[in-house]
């Protein structure tokens, strides 16, 4: 399999293996299934490359990783008896977890990838996988892609290493333009603006596309002001307004505005919301 990752989710990964520590249990979340099988098979490369910089991806370790030809990367999969893609506890215990304590043949680590675990996993699933994360054998790795970490139990979450990968995302000359409009309306002194703004878009995926533009916008200010140059207008606009803490948490109810978006929210609440969100923010002394 080719590995396939937009650059801020690759780099998200190559610097936890270059970390010089990769936690025993890693979470991989996405909308992308392509970006979430990529990372995780990124990490497993890099958890067994004998190469210079980690993972080379050329290296015979590295190739079997990516053909899925090595004896210590194992996938679990669905129980053949199952109907709905989950694995029984059963053939989880016997099949995978049995082998979880014997030393790997190659590697210098055991690597299990659990493709859409929030999927392939019910709740005693993960049960029975939880009191091996408590206590992890030496010299193994779990490696969890889901769509929505939230579907894994909290105490599975809360002992993993959480890695939210971003959306790929190519605005349009729509999305952009209604970004900017947002960007004057947060600078506004008249909260009438950005309210017009905001309300202008009464498409659901033409308001998340706007609003990941201006997520954006807010990263590239966040840079400026810790002294990383751009040559984005509207990043420099919010920058020249705007100190650290208020961009930080401009940020984040943007990320939140989004995932409401995402479990088909009011339109005009959310943008009301935002609207007050906003204005809390940039207003507040």
């Amino acid at each position: 399999m080719n590995i396939a990752l937009q650059a801020d989710n690759e780099n998200a990964v190559l610097r936890l293996i270059r970390s010089g520590h990769i936690p025993h249990t890693v979470i991989f979340e996405g909308d992308s299934k392509e970006e979430r099988d990529s990372a995780a098979l990124l990490l497993a490369a890099g958890a067994v490359c004998t190469g210079g910089e980690k993972p080379c991806l050329h290296c015979a370790p590295c190739r079997k990783v990516l053909d899925g030809t090595h004896p210590d990367v194992i996938v679990p999969m669905p129980s053949k008896t199952s109907k709905t893609g989950i694995i029984s506890i059963r053939d989880l215990r016997r099949d995978y977890l049995s082998q979880a304590s014997i030393k790997p043949n190659e590697a210098p680590l055991k690597i299990y990838i659990f493709y859409d675990a929030d999927r392939l996993l019910r709740e005693d699933s993960q049960n029975t996988l939880l009191k091996i994360i408590e206590e992890p054998p030496q010299n193994i790795l779990f490696i969890f892609t889901v769509e929505k970490a939230k579907l894994l139990l909290p105490t599975v979450r809360s002992r993993a290493h959480l890695i939210a990968l971003r959306r790929s995302f190519t605005p349009d000359e729509a999305s952009v333009a209604a970004a900017q409009s947002i960007v004057d309306g947060i600078g506004s002194l008249y909260e009438y603006d950005l309210l017009k703004s905001l309300s202008s878009l009464s498409d659901k995926t033409a308001f998340e596309n706007a609003l990941t533009v201006v997520s954006e916008k807010l990263r590239l200010a966040l840079l400026s002001l810790n002294g990383v140059s751009t040559d984005d207008p509207a990043a420099r606009q919010l920058a020249r307004k705007l100190d650290r803490s208020r961009v930080l948490a401009l940020i984040t109810v943007t990320h939140d505005a989004v995932q409401k978006l995402r479990i088909n929210i009011n339109l005009q609440l959310l943008q009301t919301w935002l609207c007050t969100q906003y204005r809390r923010i940039t207003w507040q002394k």
